[in-house]
């Protein structure tokens, strides 16, 4: 058994949605068939259930790529072959709304764990074969977001030394997380598919002006429409 997520190796597990929080896995888990718990230590709290009959794992990851590390390693030991994670972000671009969806291409590595790893010139990139699936999941059900590159950050707060968001933006980032660029380096080392679907709770560079309201029940309809499609995109690749 895996220490921290407290999971044994099953081939149940081969296709996983990750995401922060463990109420919210606990709430989308209903949207599986059969759903239970299988797994609950710390941050990481688990569940499992089916949808288009394939089973699916649900799996959070607390906040910050440190600990979110652990969970995909973890996760890949006991047989994950691919992993979506589902998330808030901030976003970047000028007109973000609250509940806007992006897909992550890439990610900039500004996280404290990859580097760690291998070399900053490596670039965080997802599957582009799961990723292409995702946005043609979320276009069939209505979608009309965004996709792109996204900055993946340890800061939430920022303090003295300048945090580059400005400079990101300029260069057409589309939002800012915390954990994405370690499940892209992780899923690429470890040969693993991986992919990021994120919902958006404001904009940090207009935090003054208001935009910023991470309420679940405001942003209820936009992620569950990334776990469908999450799920959807998981349950028809070919692993």
């Amino acid at each position: 058994m895996k220490r921290h997520i407290q999971l044994d190796e099953n081939e149940s597990y081969a296709r996983v949605v990750v995401c922060g929080s463990p109420e919210r896995a606990q709430l989308m888990s209903k949207l599986l068939q059969n759903p239970k718990q299988v797994a609950m230590n710390r941050e990481y709290h688990s569940f499992l259930g089916r949808y288009q009959e394939k089973e699916i794992l649900i799996t959070s990851h607390g906040v910050g790529a440190a600990g979110a590390a652990i969970c995909f390693q973890e996760l890949i030991d006991v047989g994950a072959k691919a992993l979506i994670r589902v998330g808030t972000a901030g976003g970047l671009y000028d007109e973000t709304k609250i509940g806007d969806i992006v897909v992550a291409t890439s990610a900039v590595r500004k996280d404290g764990v990859s580097e760690q790893m291998i070399p900053l010139a490596y670039p965080a990139v997802p599957d582009l074969g799961l990723s292409n699936m995702l946005i043609r999941s979320l276009r069939e059900k209505g979608w009309t977001g965004r996709s792109g590159t996204i900055v993946t950050s340890d800061l939430f707060y920022p303090g003295l030394i300048s945090n580059e968001l400005e400079l990101y933006r300029s260069a057409h980032a589309v939002a800012v997380e915390m954990e994405c660029s370690a499940l892209f380096v992780i899923g690429q080392l470890r040969q693993v598919k991986t992919g990021a679907v994120l919902v958006l709770d404001g904009n940090p560079l207009k935090w003054s002006e208001g935009l910023y309201d991470p309420d679940p029940e405001r942003l209820k309809q936009s992620v569950e429409l990334c776990f469908r499609s999450a799920f959807e995109t998981l349950a028809t690749i070919n692993l």
